[in-house]
């Protein structure tokens, strides 16, 4: 969960234990014209001969869907060049209702950059878009924009963000990055050479002993040429640094998590396809509140679809070092 999402959830809380209370009592050569979003091969197998039989990685099930997982993971980091792309929700249900934050990310890397964007914002949540609180929802940040770029060498990445977006014509979230200061971060880390354990898209400790025992599986598609699995992980083992950050959040060092479960496809040459997490978790603020949250990933390796300069995204960040 990033620090934007974090915030969020702070303010969503907030916001939903008031309304309890209230309602109670009352590049040059090409334009800048694509979305980040429209990645012309996305869901396409990436061009390696190599083919994965899962059966050759273990003996148990849990073995072979581990060492699968890693295989795929090792991939993504060694890779030159991946475009990927993410929906979340972080959903509550309250008063009859669902409350639901929308996230959008985009990643790119190739080689010698690296460009991240996130736009959150209120998806369809009836208690923020209540007159009493959109202004007050808006105000403390749980609707956010942020971008950052980097290119190897640099001595810092450039960050951008906002407290303001809105929905496209397509029901997305977008901005207008022109109101933005650009501000100095930390180089990126996005490549194995740099740091091979650092560069990775899982929330939580993904290990083959954190498993739920007759949780894993799989299956495989023989004619897209890809395997699905799936397996649920121990939410206590499994949460070491996930879990303190939903104590942050919420602000209740008791939030635990109570359910974490991956659904992944993976070409059988050994890349993720896509990358699907459900969790949900529990926290008390005044009263306790249960939570989902839910993200999916999907991924290009193209580098046709790695051009930074060719998404309007990127505009205006890509040149300012």
């Amino acid at each position: 969960m990033t620090n934007k999402r974090r915030f969020g959830l702070i303010i969503l809380v907030l916001v939903l234990v008031a309304s309890i209370f209230l309602l109670s009592a009352c590049h040059h050569a090409k334009e800048v014209v694509k979305s980040a979003r429209d990645f012309e091969h996305m869901g396409e197998k990436p061009a390696d001969a190599t083919m994965i039989n899962i059966d050759t990685l273990g003996t148990t099930t849990d073995e072979k869907v581990y060492n699968l997982y890693a295989l795929a993971l090792t991939n993504l980091r060694d890779t030159p060049y991946c475009a990927a792309y993410n929906e979340g929700f972080l959903e509550n249900y309250m008063l009859g209702q669902n409350n639901i934050l929308y996230d959008d990310y985009i990643i790119m890397k190739t080689p010698t950059k690296y460009f991240y964007c996130n736009y959150r914002a209120i998806k369809d949540c009836p208690i923020a878009e209540n007159a009493l609180f959109g202004d007050l929802f808006r105000s403390m940040g749980s609707i956010l924009s942020e971008r950052k770029y980097y290119e190897k060498g640099k001595e810092y990445a450039l960050h951008q963000s906002l407290g303001n977006n809105y929905m496209d014509e397509n029901g997305l979230p977008t901005t207008s990055w022109n109101d933005a200061e650009i501000d100095h971060i930390d180089p990126i880390v996005f490549n194995s050479d740099d740091a091979p354990n650092l560069f990775v898209i899982n929330e939580h400790d993904v290990l083959q002993e954190y498993f739920i025992p007759n949780t894993a599986e799989y299956e495989y598609d023989a004619t897209e040429g890809y395997y699905t699995i799936r397996f649920e992980l121990d939410p206590e083992l499994a949460t070491t640094k996930s879990v303190i950050k939903v104590k942050d959040s919420v602000g209740d060092k008791n939030a635990y998590y109570t359910y974490i479960f991956y659904e992944i496809t993976i070409w059988d040459n050994g890349y993720f396809r896509t990358y699907d997490n459900d969790s949900c978790f529990s926290g008390k603020v005044v009263i306790s509140l249960d939570f989902k949250d839910i993200y999916r990933w999907e991924f290009s390796y193209n580098e046709e679809d790695c051009g930074i300069s060719i998404y309007a995204d990127a505009a205006g960040i890509k040149d300012k070092y």
